[in-house]
């Protein structure tokens, strides 16, 4: 009984294992056919695995939350959402249209590297207004526990607070 105990459990390390070190990999940080997306071109639903924030009028799904504008232009928002990025851990950059202010990342989870894509695009709103669009969701999976929500909440609210407040608020 004991000894097909610990066979079990070291099936399930070596497992572990090997799927950390498969998730691990540098491929988990490229982007795959359909992950570059234009977010005001999405359409809804969303799947479970996904969080999509967007600055009013600007996304075509309707479950999406409202992104704040910022007092500031488009590429000065870029520039505080580069600094809020950079303390971010287990990140890699994937894809970049700077023409369309459109970068998607991956980040990894702590435990077993699964990766997330997230799609961030800059909104001009005006010569000294902008806003971004965000859309976080889990590569693998059809449910992510919220992860992707939380995340995209937690990064609009430090950049508030880099960039200072909102605009209109």
């Amino acid at each position: 009984m004991a000894t097909g105990l610990l066979i079990g459990l070291l099936v399930i390390g070596a497992f572990g294992l090997g799927l950390r070190l498969l998730m691990d990999r540098h491929a988990e940080n490229r982007l795959r056919p359909g992950e570059a997306v234009a977010l005001a071109a999405l359409t809804g639903p969303l799947p479970a695995n996904a969080f999509l924030a967007c600055p009013a009028g600007y996304c075509g799904v309707a479950e999406a939350a409202t992104s704040p504008a910022f007092a500031i232009g488009a590429d000065r928002l870029a520039e505080h959402w580069a600094e809020l990025i950079a303390r971010e851990p287990r990140i890699a950059a994937a894809f970049a249209e700077p023409d369309e202010r459109r970068f998607v990342l991956v980040q990894h989870s702590a435990a077993l590297r699964f990766p997330d894509v997230i799609t961030v695009e800059f909104v001009a709103l005006g010569t000294d207004r902008s806003s971004l669009a965000v859309y976080s969701r889990a590569r693998y999976g059809r449910y992510d526990f919220g992860v992707n929500r939380q995340r995209v909440m937690a990064w609009l609210h430090r950049l508030q607070q880099l960039a200072g407040p909102a605009a209109g608020q």
